[in-house]
């Protein structure tokens, strides 16, 4: 980090900023290509997860969020403390008046954390593997003053939520990788939650509260990290949009990890599969399709 905001201190002199504050929006670019230049020298990996909200009726996004109030208190039993049972049903209550929009985001930075913490876990577990002993977390706030009732329910269900993902996916892990960090994180999870898992017989399971909670936090402030996320996911937004030029976007597959389909993570909250071959940002999932990082070293794929 400290390399990172050297460098990235002497180029954003060059950025245009609104308020002190650079603005992904308003980058050319060639702009972009420095920034994601500067990020690949760095060692930085780029994680995204994008939605088409012009694929999805407002009734089909009601009908999901609706699905997940009831999944939120589905599993509560007269076993559980009185306490624990109206602290989940006010997580509930306040998820029912949320909006469709701050619902699709949570939705999708779930997402976003889960495949985050995945590919990075594998990726440095034969790089830096040191990397996999500590987590930092940085939100971009919403207000500048306080956290906002959005806030404090995503950072309160985000846990849940991933441990539930990780049971029906658990992350992955290739042999030959120095798992040794992650020893702190192993736990056994109570006989309750083994009966959600997929396979409870096979593989560790992680204590993913220190992981999320140790540096976890909201920011308004114009802090360089941000900034740089700020301008990659507006250069997919713009592009997917057609708003950007081919030579700006063609940066950000470098800063990703290769795998088989497009790097860019469209997610969709309709029970109807819609294809995608004929959107009319096709062109770019394409170009996301190559170019980007291998999850092993060259030497687990070469003889």
């Amino acid at each position: 980090m400290k390399g990172f905001e050297k460098l990235f201190g002497r180029l954003r002199r060059q950025l245009p900023q609104d308020k002190g504050e650079v603005k992904g929006r308003q980058l050319s670019e060639d702009q972009v290509v420095e920034v994601a230049a500067l990020l690949r020298k760095v060692g930085a990996l780029f994680e995204v997860v994008a939605i088409d909200v012009g694929m999805h009726s407002e009734e089909e996004l009601l009908l999901h969020k609706a699905s997940q109030e009831e999944a939120i208190t589905a599993h509560l039993t007269s076993e559980h403390y009185s306490s624990l049972v109206e602290q989940v049903w006010e997580l509930r209550r306040q998820l029912e008046v949320m909006p469709l929009q701050l619902y699709v985001q949570s939705i999708a930075m779930g997402e976003l954390v889960y495949h985050t913490l995945n590919h990075a876990n594998v990726y440095f577990a034969f790089r830096t593997a040191s990397e996999l002993g500590v987590y930092h977390w940085t939100i971009d706030a919403k207000e500048p003053s306080k956290v906002t009732p959005w806030e404090k329910w995503w950072s309160t269900v985000i846990l849940p939520m991933l441990e539930s993902h990780s049971f029906r996916e658990p992350f992955i892990a290739a042999e030959g990788g120095d798992y040794r960090w992650h020893d702190r994180f192993k736990t056994e999870p109570s006989e309750y939650k083994l009966q959600f898992s997929k396979d409870p017989e096979k593989g560790d399971f992680f204590d993913l509260r220190p992981i999320m909670t140790e540096d976890f936090r909201f920011s308004s402030d114009p802090e360089f990290g941000l900034e740089a996320a700020d301008i990659l996911t507006n250069t997919v937004r713009r592009s997917m949009s057609g708003h950007f030029d081919r030579r700006g976007w063609m940066a950000l597959p470098q800063l990703m990890i290769h795998r088989k389909s497009h790097y860019i993570r469209l997610i969709s909250l309709s029970q109807e599969e819609r294809a995608t071959f004929r959107v009319p940002y096709t062109k770019v999932l394409n170009d996301f399709r190559s170019g980007g990082r291998s999850m092993l070293p060259n030497k687990f794929y070469f003889n």
